[in-house]
């Protein structure tokens, strides 16, 4: 059978956006007898390896938070218990705004992420230990 030109431009579409629905790790494209690579976060390398360690910083000072956070509203109740929330919603807010403007200026940039990262720990550890102040009696 024979295709009319219209047909085989078709077959050729068709085909063309099947493959690119098939997604495509870079990753898996590796060897996988290669071992993944260490990061070491006291002297990265790299621009992505400096990101990827202020996000896990983040994102440690973040769990600490959060245990501090649980710690805290499991010894209050009714009002006093909601003033908390409130407060921790709207200090999430701040936190976050906060951030962004402090980096503002190195938007678009190669470091804006981890400058964020890092502005985002700072003030979440800032956060901690004042929640930590009512766990030990102000």
């Amino acid at each position: 059978m024979k295709l009319k030109s219209s047909q085989g431009i078709n077959l050729f579409i068709f085909s063309a956006t099947l493959l690119l629905l098939i997604p495509i790790n870079p990753i898996t494209a590796l060897p996988s007898n290669q071992p993944k690579q260490q990061i070491n976060c006291r002297n990265p390398n790299s621009n992505v390896e400096y990101k990827e360690c202020a996000y896990r910083a983040y994102q440690a000072a973040d769990r600490r938070l959060n245990q501090v956070y649980q710690q805290v509203i499991s010894t209050l109740s009714g009002e006093e218990k909601q003033k908390l929330i409130d407060a921790e919603l709207a200090w999430i807010k701040f936190r976050d705004l906060h951030c962004e403007f402090e980096v503002y200026g190195s938007r678009g940039g190669t470091g804006y992420g981890g400058f964020l990262s890092e502005c985002l720990e700072q003030v979440t550890r800032e956060r901690t230990a004042q929640l930590e102040t009512f766990l030990h009696g102000n």
